[in-house]
């Protein structure tokens, strides 16, 4: 409610508590916009009708536990009437606004700070928008001019001058000053085509600076004290990127779209989490929900009496499918393993019997201590990329609700409730952990062995496995076609590499025993006999190649591992699913411009000859033909000149054939894509529902993190239900052999988890599996994944930990292992409390 409080008060403390016990007694929960004039007027008061908008709903976990909820505050705002605007009324606020900010300043606050052109550290000025794409830039730039009445000429320094010239900023002022005076000056006329819209130049402030600002009110015409809200997150970090945070909005197009609905530019909208996706229900700025104030007002535009009123609605609820105490122990969990796996990965570089050389490898530089390091170490340690994130999802496996989602590293939404500083918003987005980044959905990773059940599936499916067909493992895998695979390069089972031996280990592995062994050699020979085609389809059966349908954006979306994958000649090269096609692209343009362009011949290529070379290249590669000599010295000799004899006496189209086989899919890819390597990537949500598929025996729902909509009163106005993307249509012995394998990883003696679960209170109650999805030569560098559902018998919840970098899947067991017994351990606690005490008759 915006109200001038007329009382004055008494010195000392006398002032604060009776100021304090008025504004509680006068203000309910409101937030109050200023409309237009009606025609009731006369010389020294009229009346208005005002906006009231009602207070936004919570956010609650499923029992009801508040998670994010509004918190009455108090606003500084300035209110200029729009009829005073000669030299002299804007030299006199401008003395306004600057007793004003030294108020709020005295006290602790900090006034906005928008203004579009900032002084860099060089001393010259230019537009600062927060954003760095250059066409959206230009635009802003032209739109401000625009409404700002600016030159569309000037540089940004005479702007910037032009501007304290407009707005009379005494030339005494810093320029600190000055940015502050003109960033509320530029609110003011960006808002001037609404008459007295108020401009908050200071949110939540405390009771001292409303204190203060009541009472020198006689000398501050225009700024007002007005109730509001402040946004609190009681529990932090905890759920950080499930419920997200509010922003005010920051583009024209924007502020035109929630004008429209009835929002102020003033008004606050979610901009990440469920906080933006449950905007519609969470608001109570919407125009169907505001209510109206008829107040009349003196020739200042302070209020003096209402003359009537109609009330608001408040925003609705939205109550989450969340656990809140299941959440904490995910969060918990998932650090406590991200750093112990870090810890390790240090250990393991540093022993002298590990040799990591890393020349030339490029990598992304790290928060990692290198103090821990030992003297004297020089290889590039900071350029490795280390386990520093990770994710933890528990999903109901009969509806699809998410009861835990834990991204670490998190970070406290409380910075954003007051509006968060660039000082802090720069840190969170400088920081190479990427806390504000949901691991959960946002990122996608190889998999490794945890899509050998989508393998399996679908040689099952396709008639070309056995249920109880065996394979042995030959050693190396050899096949009809091996282009560009020899010697080493020739794949072979995990158990064969690891201990150097001629005589395989894995033979007579069934489904079943395949899985428990993970055994590769099986998995190769099912991938081979069902093909690359058969594999994307069970893929996109399980709902790994497509988005879950949480109620949160930023969801990525993963790949299997095909022709399309790794290049699509119908797509731009830059619109690619993964970067290879890229970097193939670079290291044609590298040989051409380094042995090509090397030659003597008196010619120089310009940088757009060898990219549009390059990739005329790149459009050869075809899985079915790999004889493209002759096409590749015609593209040469058409590009770059380059005559057809030179290029086959120089052998440049073998080398250049060599470079794009890359892109070409061939059979030993398809063989890699059967356990979940190569180009194959997939989500940690997308991993959930697809483990809760097989633990449901078919059914892939979708995921979904939104329990119910609840009106102000409690009541259930919306309750989502269960939504099923697939319904697998196979055998039930098909899943039981799946379940029964991954059941044998869990409990047998020679398998990926079976020592971490020996001896543990549930080891006979779950089925899981681990995944070691590598994405370079460096072992530490492996990506580590677990997943598991439990009860295996009864089955309940589904558990995916990922841990990109976490060097095997066993390393991502932990945090899985103390989540499912943290869940065990909970539903036996309930069963017992639902046991008749001893001596008590049953009816």
């Amino acid at each position: 409610m915006l109200k001038k409080l007329k009382n004055r008060f008494f010195a000392g403390l006398a002032i604060i508590v009776a100021l304090f016990v008025f504004l509680t007694a006068g203000l309910g929960n409101l937030t109050l916009a200023q409309g237009g004039d009606l025609t009731t007027q006369s010389e020294s008061k009229k009346v208005r009708t005002l906006s009231v908008k009602g207070s936004r709903g919570q956010i609650t976990d499923n029992s009801g536990i508040p998670l994010a909820y509004d918190q009455s505050s108090y606003d500084i705002q300035f209110v200029r009437d729009p009829s005073k605007n000669s030299t002299t009324d804007k030299s006199y606020y401008t003395d306004v606004l600057m007793q004003t900010i030294e108020i709020i300043e005295q006290n602790g606050g900090t006034t906005i700070d928008t203004f579009a052109i900032k002084r860099q550290d060089d001393g010259t000025f230019a537009f600062d928008f927060g954003i760095t794409d250059e066409e959206a830039v230009k635009t802003r730039e032209e739109r401000w001019r625009t409404n700002m009445f600016a030159s569309k000429t000037a540089d940004a320094a005479a702007l910037y001058s032009d501007m304290r010239t407009r707005y009379r900023i005494p030339e005494e002022y810093t320029y600190e000053q000055a940015r502050k005076l003109l960033s509320i000056w530029q609110e003011v006329q960006l808002s001037s085509y609404r008459a007295y819209e108020p401009i908050t130049i200071c949110s939540n402030v405390d009771m001292d600076t409303v204190a203060a600002i009541e009472a020198k009110a006689d000398q501050l015409d225009g700024i007002q004290v007005a109730e509001s809200a402040v946004r609190v997150y009681p529990k932090d970090s905890v759920a950080a990127h499930i419920i997200g945070y509010m922003g005010k909005m920051v583009d024209e197009d924007t502020v035109k779209e929630y004008q429209d609905k009835g929002y102020s530019s003033e008004d606050k909208i979610g901009v990440a989490g469920i906080e933006s996706t449950m905007e519609q229900y969470l608001t109570g700025n919407s125009t169907e929900k505001q209510g109206t104030r008829q107040v009349e007002v003196d020739s200042k535009g302070k209020v003096i009496k209402e003359v009537s009123s109609t009330p608001a609605i408040s925003g609705s609820d939205v109550r989450l499918t969340l656990d809140l105490d299941l959440q904490m122990e995910a969060e918990r969990a998932i650090e406590a393993n991200v750093k112990s796996v870090y810890e390790e990965q240090v250990a393991e570089y540093n022993d002298p019997e590990n040799r990591y050389d890393r020349q030339g490898y490029v990598g992304y530089d790290t928060k990692l201590d290198e103090r821990s390091l030992k003297e004297g170490q020089t290889t590039n340690f900071d350029k490795l990329n280390l386990a520093q994130s990770g994710a933890l999802i528990v999903m109901d496996v009969n509806t699809g609700k998410i009861l835990a989602m834990a991204s670490y590293p998190s970070y406290d939404l409380n910075i954003f409730s007051g509006g968060v500083s660039e000082e802090q918003l720069k840190e969170l987005q400088d920081d190479k952990t990427r806390p504000m980044f949901n691991n959960a959905i946002s990122s996608t990773g190889i998999p490794g062995s945890i899509f050998k059940m989508v393998t399996g599936l679908a040689g099952l499916m396709e008639g070309d496995l056995g249920l109880h067909e065996e394979i042995s493992d030959m050693g190396l895998y050899n096949i009809d076609v091996q282009e560009g695979y020899t010697g080493d390069d020739v794949p072979a089972c995990w158990a064969y590499v690891k201990g150097m031996s001629s005589v395989p280990e894995h033979a007579n592995q069934d489904i079943v025993l395949g899985l428990e062994h993970s055994c590769n050699y099986f998995f190769y020979e099912v991938a081979h006999r069902t093909g690359v085609d058969n594999l994307v389809k069970w893929g996109e059966q399980f709902g790994l190649t497509s988005t879950t349908g949480i109620e949160l954006t930023g969801e990525a979306v993963g790949a299997i591992g095909n022709q399309e994958t790794l290049y699509d000649k119908t797509k731009s090269i830059d619109n690619q699913k993964t970067s290879l096609p890229a970097l193939v692209r670079s290291s044609l343009i590298t040989f051409l411009r380094d042995e090509v362009g090397e030659e003597g011949r008196d010619i120089t290529y310009t940088d757009e000859q060898l990219k549009t070379t390059a990739e005329k290249l790149i459009q050869l590669v075809d899985p079915d033909n790999t004889q493209v000599g002759s096409q590749i010295r015609a593209i040469l000799s058409e590009e770059l000149q380059i005559p057809e004899t030179v290029s086959s006496n120089k052998g440049w189209d073998n080398q250049i054939n060599g470079i794009i086989a890359e892109l070409r899919w061939n059979p030993i890819k398809t063989i890699i894509s059967g356990i979940g390597s190569g180009s194959t990537t997939i989500t940690p949500i997308a991993a959930a529902r697809y483990v809760a598929a097989i633990a449901n025996s078919g059914t892939v729902y979708e995921a979904h993190v939104v329990d119910s909509i609840l009106d102000s009163d409690g009541n259930v106005v919306e309750q989502k239900e269960p939504v099923v993307y697939n319904k697998i249509d196979a055998p039930e012995e098909y899943f039981e052999a799946l379940r029964d394998g991954m059941s044998k990883v869990v409990s047998g003696e020679d398998t990926s988890a079976g020592d971490i679960f020996k001896g543990w209170p549930y080891e006979n109650d779950i089925a899981g599996k681990t995944g070691s999805g590598k994405v370079s030569n460096i072992d530490l560098e492996t990506n580590a994944w677990f997943v598991a559902f439990a009860p295996k018998d009864d089955p309940e919840i589904a558990v995916v930990s990922y841990i990109p970098n976490g060097m095997s899947g066993s390393h991502a067991i932990p945090a899985a292992k103390d989540i499912i017994q943290y869940y065990l351990d909970g539903k036996q606690q309930e069963e017992a409390n639902e046991l008749p005490s001893e001596n008590t008759l049953i009816p």
